[in-house]
């Protein structure tokens, strides 16, 4: 079982990954990987005083747990044990670096006790690559084409490493513990860094080091002399002046007047203003004050909190003219918050001496309104402003697609197609027949393909047949074989019609090997599988041209799936990994057929066909293929669970 980033049995699988991607690599020269082994003697924790060579234990039995000899991890740190001389005090080599106070403490693994590891890498965070062995870089002639060390990154884009983390070996009653992994990074100054990235939940956290280097720096040589003036209103305007140009913060004013044909009488106002200048001017917030960052949120979006602002008249007369002052629906953005604000209302503030030397500005939330025309203004608005339709416009598309199912749930469209298929053979039995697993519905119809002559076309859907460059594909689907186990035919899984012309797509299996075909060009797996005509089978092919890769999954369907024994729970999803190859292509596989995706007759049943548009993560296979309703239909290109269309139901009379 696998808690946090330890694991306690054989086949235990978990992923690493980087919170924050490395910047700027090159390459990934080296890699390093520390990992803790737990036995049942290593209970208790331990502490240790910086500058000296020895851990006291509390509830320890490190005579027993330990050999002289031996390698004690403390947090992240390896140390060469040199003494024991109780089960609560043990002698190191090396000088502890940092005080600890009641820390896990771990020994290395070995051959007995190890985990195994893989890697799959992204430069956009989104799409990854299929699961490769990690390999050290020594010897280096072992260093081939797809893996990690022979990589080479764009230096102008981030790089997502994600650690597959699986346990080769264990002893009873030992718990593994990744710890940490380090990769030396060549950067593209030319630099060589070596990265550590450890797990905080994994291990005891250590103090940090650093340094203070900021400086405060006075000039006292033009100190401001208020005796030398002789009337207090100049004193204070001048104090007010200077104020603004030290403490002010620089907006970006946008200022407004109103379209004085749009008076309005009766509501004493105007309908319509227009935004005439845009500079920039300073601002004072009393006491130094924004608002706080907790936003509120309603039916309406994002609610930002209230504030107010000084605007001195020196200042904003300087800038807009003589005789200017701030007016309702002028707007400014202020940079060091990053947000916009309208202002929303205006009053002159109670000074000394009744002097109106600033205003006080009431600003609330910007909102783009239609009474205000920004004219030529308006591209200058709208790079300082974004809403949420450019925020997050596709990802709400998305989520309509994902939550309303449209590929799936289709209403008919005509009398001859159902959005999804365009042909169907007449003679096609569709059966009713729910595949479960563990008495989850998989599926509840399958296309019986033998019942039409062989190679026959049988279905044309909707999509066209093809992958172009920069696009990658995945292909899913279930099949119960029905041929002779001494038949040497390819059986037709999935494709186009113009790979019976050597061109176009085509996926086919037979007793001894899986095919995939683009444009006359094969690429095959020797599956070495037995395949029974009483078993459902279940097939995942990532085309991953981001990678130049291309991946088979072959699954069978457990005949006790949906039995309730003593050693089975009847929740769990019981697939059968059968068969799994990764192949690096030397170029990316596409096509663009004339036909569109469809099946052929050939003897096996089928159903839920899916293709999506982005290849399938390893750990996400189980999940999609025990969808009857899919989830990410907003990536998929065809749904086809074979159910019966209305579309292309035939009736022998109307009445």
């Amino acid at each position: 079982m696998v808690r946090g980033y330890t694991a306690d049995t054989y086949g235990d699988f978990f992923i690493a990954s980087l919170q924050e991607p490395y910047r700027n690599v090159i390459m990934v020269l080296d890699w390093e990987i520390l990992v803790g082994l737990k036995t049942p003697a290593m209970t208790g924790t331990v502490s240790g005083q910086a500058g000296t060579r020895e851990f006291i234990g509390n509830l320890t039995q490190l005579d027993i747990a330990f050999s002289i000899g031996d390698t004690i991890i403390v947090g992240n740190i390896e140390y060469t044990i040199d003494s024991i001389p109780s089960s609560f005090e043990i002698g190191v080599a090396e000088t502890i670096s940092n005080s600890i106070t009641g820390a896990q403490y771990y020994g290395s693994e070995n051959a007995d006790n190890r985990f195994e590891y893989g890697y799959r890498w992204s430069q956009t965070g989104d799409v990854f690559s299929e699961i490769n062995p990690l390999k050290p870089a020594i010897p280096p002639q072992d260093i081939g084409y797809g893996d990690l060390l022979a990589i080479t990154f764009d230096v102008n884009k981030p790089v997502y490493i994600d650690t597959t983390v699986e346990v080769a070996a264990i002893q009873n009653l030992n718990t593994l513990t990744f710890l940490s992994i380090t990769h030396t990074l060549e950067t593209g100054e030319g630099t060589i860094i070596a990265c550590p990235n450890f797990c905080t939940e994994c291990t005891d956290p250590f103090a940090m080091n650093g340094c203070a280097n900021i400086i405060v720096s006075c000039d006292d040589d033009n100190l401001f002399n208020p005796y030398n003036l002789t009337k207090s209103n100049n004193i204070y305007k001048q104090l007010t002046s200077m104020i603004t140009g030290i403490f002010g913060h620089e907006v970006n004013y946008f200022r407004t007047e109103p379209d004085l044909r749009t008076s309005d009488v009766i509501l004493m106002e105007y309908s319509l203003h227009n935004v005439v200048d845009n500079k920039s001017l300073k601002v004072l917030v009393p006491d130094n004050e924004f608002p706080t960052e907790a936003n509120t949120y309603d039916i309406f979006g994002i609610d930002l909190e209230d504030f107010e602002v000084h605007i001195t008249a020196e200042e904003f007369e300087s800038i807009f003219g003589a005789g200017k002052s701030p007016r309702n629906k002028d707007y400014m953005y202020i940079p060091i918050i990053n947000k916009m604000y309208e202002i929303s209302s205006i009053a002159l503030a109670d000074e000394f001496n009744k002097t109106n030397s600033y205003w006080r500005v009431k600003l609330t939330k910007y909102q783009d309104r239609t009474s205000v025309v920004k004219g030529t203004f308006d591209a200058a608005t709208d790079v300082l402003v974004t809403g949420i339709d450019e925020l997050f416009g596709e990802e709400i598309n998305n989520e309509y697609r994902q939550s309303g199912k449209p590929e799936q749930f289709k209403s008919v469209i005509s009398s001859y197609r159902d959005g999804i298929r365009d042909f169907l053979n007449k003679g096609l039995n569709i059966v009713d027949y729910d595949l479960k697993n563990s008495w989850t519905v998989v599926s509840k119809n399958y296309y019986d393909l033998s019942s039409v002559t062989f190679d026959t076309n049988v279905i044309g859907y909707v999509a066209k047949s093809e992958v172009l460059v920069g696009n990658s594909a995945a292909f899913t689907g279930w099949f119960s074989p029905k041929f002779d186990a001494a038949s040497t035919v390819d059986h037709y899984l999935f494709g186009d019609n113009d790979a019976l012309l050597s061109g176009g797509f085509r996926l086919t299996i037979s007793n001894t090997e899986f095919k995939l075909s683009v444009n006359g060009w094969t690429e095959s797996y020797q599956h070495g599988m037995t395949l029974q005509n009483d078993t459902w089978y279940g097939y995942v092919v990532n085309v991953n041209n981001v990678f130049s890769q291309l991946s088979l999954s072959l699954y069978s369907l457990d005949p006790n799936s949906n039995v309730i024994t003593k050693t089975s729970s009847p929740t769990s999803m019981n697939l059968i990994l059968e068969f799994n190859e990764n192949r690096n292509m030397s170029t990316p596989i596409t096509w663009q057929s004339s036909t569109n995706y469809g099946l052929r007759a050939n003897n096996m049943y089928m159903t839920n066909i899916r293709v999506f548009e982005q290849p399938i993560e390893f750990e996400q296979h189980s999940n999609v293929l025990n969808q009857y309703v899919v989830r990410d239909n907003q990536l998929a290109i065809v749904i086809d669970n074979a159910i019966p269309s209305l579309g292309f139901q035939k009736f022998a009379n109307a009445r």
